[in-house]
């Protein structure tokens, strides 16, 4: 399974790509390391948000996306821009689109600690919540 880790923020999706088949986990390297949403005012900027993102999944050949679940409201919600990227995700035809929440990923990480760091995996820190999320769908359904 060719599966995309996604974490989003209030510009941009920021993500990491790994392989996963029987327990086994290899990160692949990918030409960008997030895509930003710019001027998420207008539909012309949210379509091209689309139509990058779309791209690199077709190219890519991602089987199914893991997004990290943003609560809706309180002190940590998500960004009104976050759930436009999402929005515009779970539109791409022929991938599959999960959320994963953080009570999962920390339970997941808890339970199967990574012998890894991100350096480790060459990805940098910013990743980390985006390897995160998709480590953690790929242990649930592998």
């Amino acid at each position: 399974m060719n599966l995309l880790g996604v974490e989003l923020n209030n510009k941009e999706a920021v993500f990491v790509l790994m392989n996963s088949e029987g327990g086994m986990f290899n990160v692949k390297e990918t030409r960008t390391r997030g895509i930003e949403l710019r001027d998420a005012e207008n539909a012309p900027g949210i379509q091209a948000f689309f139509s990058i993102f779309k791209k690199m999944v077709e190219d890519y050949k991602v089987d199914t996306i893991a997004i990290k679940q943003r609560p809706m409201r309180g002190k940590f919600s998500g960004s009104a821009n976050s759930f436009k990227m999402e929005a515009a995700i779970q539109l791409i035809e022929n991938v599959k689109v999960e959320m994963v929440n953080n009570k999962e990923i920390k339970e997941t990480l808890k339970q199967n600690p990574l012998e890894y760091t991100m350096k480790d995996l060459e990805l940098r820190q910013f990743q980390e919540s985006a390897f995160n999320t998709a480590y953690s769908f790929a242990l649930r359904n592998d």
